[in-house]
C-alpha cells in the first residue's frame, strides 16, 4: 500500500496538484467471478465499499467479491447492486485496514469545467467535468450521469475508479460506459453513493422514492401542478402553485434540476424544500417514501 499510495502522491505533485497524502481515499482492488478486478473505496465506515462491476462479469446472482489491499484478502457480501449502472455497495467483515471512509462531496452539483481526480491505487490522473447527460445515443440513463474528459482513461481509470475533488472528497466513480469521444467516460455522481448509503443504513435495501408531485411534463419551470393527497409533499406543507427553488441546499433552476434532486433523496431522511409561494419565499422539510406505482407522480 505505500508503494502504490507513494505513486499516486508523486504524481499529483508532478501534475502541479494540490492533494495531500492523507486526502488520498483509501482504495482497494476488488476480484470479481473469473479473477476480473476493479478499483473501490471505503464509504461511510470501515466495512463498506463501493465499486461498479465490470461489464464483463454476469451480474445474475452475484452476491459476494474479494476484496484486496498490500496486506490481505478478504471476502465481501454485496449489500446493494444497482442492475443499470452497475453500482454496487460491499460489506466485508474484517481484514482490510486501517481503512478511513472516503468523505462523500455535500458541495454544489459539478459542473461543465470542474477539475477532478481519477485515484486507484496504482496511480492518480487529472479529469475535467464536460457536462451531465440523460441520455446518450439512444439511451436513457435512470438517473444523469456525468461526462468526464480524463487524462489517461486506458491506463488508470477503470469502471470503478474513484474521482476527488480539491478536498479530497469523492465526486464520483466511473462507469463502464463511454463515449464515441476519446477520453470521454462516464461516471456515478456521489448524491448517488451517498443515497445508496443512506437507504441501506435505514431500510437495508435502496430504490426510487416518490413524494407526491405532479409537474406539467411540456414545461422546464418546477412549478407544482398538484400534490397528492396523503403524500410526503402534502404532508410537508407544499400546495399547488409552489415554485421550487431549492432541494437540500442544491439551488434548482429547471424542472430537470429538480428531477435529478428527487432521484438522489433518500427514503426516510427528512430533506428541505424551498419554494416561492407568490411574492413570498417559504421552507418545507419533507420525509420522502420509497416510490410505490404512481408513474405520472414525481
Amino acid at each position: 500500500m505505500r508503494t502504490a499510495s507513494f505513486i499516486a502522491v508523486w504524481f499529483l505533485i508532478f501534475a502541479g496538484l494540490s492533494l495531500r497524502a492523507e486526502e488520498l481515499p483509501a482504495t482497494v482492488s476488488v476480484k470479481w467471478t473469473g479473477g476480473i478486478e476493479s478499483p473501490g473505496v471505503c464509504v461511510d465506515r470501515p466495512s463498506w465499499f463501493v465499486s461498479v462491476v465490470p461489464k464483463s462479469v454476469a451480474i445474475e446472482g452475484l452476491a459476494s467479491a474479494t476484496l484486496l489491499d498490500a496486506n490481505a484478502s478478504v471476502e465481501g457480501r454485496i449489500l446493494h447492486l444497482d442492475p443499470v449502472h452497475r453500482l454496487c455497495l460491499i460489506e466485508v467483515p474484517a481484514g482490510l485496514g486501517p481503512v478511513r471512509p472516503v468523505p462523500l462531496s455535500e458541495g454544489a452539483n459539478p459542473k461543465a469545467g470542474d477539475q477532478a481526480h481519477c485515484v486507484s491505487g496504482r496511480s492518480a490522473c487529472l479529469s475535467t467535468v464536460a457536462g451531465k447527460d440523460w441520455s446518450y445515443r439512444g439511451e436513457t440513463f435512470a438517473y444523469p450521469l456525468l461526462r468526464l474528459r480524463v487524462a489517461e482513461s486506458k491506463t488508470h481509470c477503470d469502471a470503478g475508479t474513484v474521482l476527488v475533488n480539491e478536498q479530497g472528497e469523492l465526486l464520483a466513480i466511473l462507469t463502464c460506459q463511454e463515449t464515441e469521444t476519446e477520453g470521454e467516460v462516464y461516471a456515478i455522481p456521489a448524491a448517488r453513493v451517498r443515497k445508496v448509503v443512506e437507504d441501506m443504513k435505514r431500510h437495508q435495501h435502496s430504490g426510487p422514492v416518490w413524494i407526491g408531485l405532479i409537474f406539467h411534463n411540456e414545461s422546464s419551470s418546477p412549478e407544482v401542478l398538484e400534490v397528492k393527497s396523503d403524500s410526503p409533499a402534502a404532508g410537508a406543507g407544499l400546495q399547488k402553485g409552489d415554485v421550487i427553488t431549492a432541494m437540500n441546499g442544491t439551488e434548482i433552476e429547471s424542472l430537470e434540476d429538480l428531477i435529478e434532486s428527487i432521484h438522489h433523496l433518500a427514503a426516510g431522511e427528512p430533506s428541505k424544500v424551498r419554494v416561492l409561494r407568490g411574492l413570498e419565499e417559504k421552507e418545507f422539510e419533507m420525509t420522502p417514501q420509497f416510490a410505490g406505482t404512481v408513474p405520472e407522480s414525481r
